[in-house]
């Protein structure tokens, strides 16, 4: 990563005005390392190795857009605009072209002072020099999608029916009501798409994503979401959804764990982890979900649970010390009578329990262990006032999760600043201080669409549908 007091380049010509190339090459080689049919700079790092710079273009550490980029190692890079640049900044000068070249290729500000030695040093041509300071004015000029003088505009994706109904209408009501003029002067605008079918998430963001939104907030289940997170991830636009999912992105987030992480807290109550069982139908879903746990299990247990189907259990059952059941309640039938037969602990993480979770426990004739992700608890302070005044409160979990995802967003972008970008965006939503959401307890959110995970609630359910809490908490972590 790069901090810049300056920015990624090279050696020039340090004296006299420096003239300036076509800005789509400087783009190239900001974004990329290498203008197209250039061969790439050469880049040295702090502890002097060298590398292309297609291995360190500037914009993975400042933003493709210039604007700042995201904390790595408590080290934040600044904006390069030149708008930025050509400013006096606290404790150095304005930069001009000549001074911009030498701090990318020298490590020097404009007063002369060292950079900060994580900024790479560019050897580029005279070429690459005159492209990336073109690229740098022309940057100024760029909008940033969602954003205008008097507005931003957000995009949100709900499944169809009263549960999205549910998200939409609190997280509507937590904008209004957590800014109810705007942020730094612009209005929060909102642009809604319900999902009815999985397969149509892929082609609904991509429709928000050309009506131009800064960022997406899902509430969209399982493998819906999943298409969400890929489609936000090739984009790079952030996305803050209601569940953590299986992709793996740096700009999505999660307010909550999601099924992952319960089943993995789930199984590591068992005597040893690496001895159970992970159940599926034999769905495609079902078996991404099933690898994923028994992955993150492998990682600390002796070994990978076993993933089995209904018609293997039998012969699988000697020697395990649990089963985690990701299969449909409709398949419960045909295994009722191995599972009380075995009288072995079952696990269901709460995401893909549901209603199923009962019936679960009717069929095995014993309580069933649930790791729930969604806090019991509220939140506190203005934000949990502005969630019991409103609607949301009474909408059950969608509410909260719709009002959480609405405060976190208003929070995020007063905490970015007037320049507001969506690399600044994730930068806050990746950041070390926790957000207030009113109805949720503080949240700290983390990237690859994985929530502040570490704590899931232990119950237990039996076939008449009573539920008692564990004492403790388990973790996915």
């Amino acid at each position: 990563m790069h901090r810049l007091t300056a920015l990624p380049l090279l050696l020039l010509p340090l004296a006299g005005p420096v003239q300036a190339g076509p800005a789509e090459e400087g783009e190239a080689l900001f974004t990329a390392g290498a203008r197209p049919g250039a061969p790439a700079p050469r880049a040295t790092a702090s502890r002097g190795a060298t590398m292309p710079a297609t291995a360190l273009p500037c914009s993975g550490c400042h933003g493709a857009d210039g604007g700042g980029g995201r904390i790595e190692a408590g080290v934040t890079p600044p904006p390069v605009l030149w708008s930025s640049l050509s400013r006096p900044a606290p404790g150095r000068p304005a930069y001009d072209a000549p001074s911009v070249l030498r701090a990318v290729s020298q490590g020097l500000a404009p007063d002369g002072r060292g950079l900060d030695p994580v900024m790479p040093r560019y050897a580029l041509t005279m070429q690459d020099g005159q492209a990336l300071l073109a690229y740098l004015r022309a940057l100024d000029a760029r909008g940033v999608p969602g954003v205008e003088e008097d507005l931003v505009s957000l995009g949100l994706l709900v499944p169809a029916g009263p549960l999205g109904q549910g998200f939409a209408a609190a997280f509507g009501q937590a904008l209004s009501a957590a800014a109810p003029e705007g942020v730094f002067g612009r209005r929060i605008t909102l642009r809604q798409m319900e999902v009815a079918d999985w397969r149509e998430a892929p082609a609904a963001t991509r429709r928000l994503l050309d009506d131009g939104v800064l960022a997406l907030a899902s509430a969209l289940p399982g493998e819906a979401n999943e298409g969400a997170l890929a489609v936000a991830a090739g984009a790079r636009v952030p996305i803050l959804s209601a569940r953590a999912g299986l992709a793996s992105s740096p700009l999505s987030f999660a307010l909550l764990p999601g099924a992952v992480e319960e089943g993995v807290a789930a199984l590591r109550l068992a005597p040893e982890p690496g001895r159970t069982l992970i159940l599926v139908s034999g769905a495609a879903a079902e078996q991404r979900l099933a690898e994923a746990i028994a992955g993150r299990v492998g990682q600390t247990a002796e070994a990978d649970p076993r993933i089995v189907t209904p018609a293997v259990l039998p012969g699988a059952m000697a020697g395990s010390t649990g089963i985690l059941l990701l299969l449909p309640p409709s398949r419960l039938g045909e295994i009722a009578a191995t599972l009380r037969q075995g009288q072995i602990s079952l696990f269901v993480p709460g995401a893909v329990g549901g209603a199923g979770i009962q019936a679960a426990a009717a069929a095995a004739g014993q309580p069933v262990v649930v790791a729930l992700g969604v806090p019991l608890e509220a939140g506190e302070g203005m934000a949990a006032r502005r969630f019991a005044a409103s609607g949301a409160a009474r909408l059950g979990l969608p509410g909260r999760l719709g009002h959480a995802a609405g405060e976190v967003f208003v929070e995020a972008m007063r905490r970015s600043g007037r320049r507001l970008t969506r690399e600044r965006l994730a930068s806050v939503l990746e950041g070390p201080e926790a957000f207030e959401t009113g109805s949720l307890p503080q949240q700290r959110l983390s990237g690859a669409a994985r929530a502040d995970a570490g704590r899931i609630a232990i119950l237990r359910m039996d076939g008449a549908g009573t539920v008692t809490r564990a004492a403790g908490t388990a973790t996915a972590e």
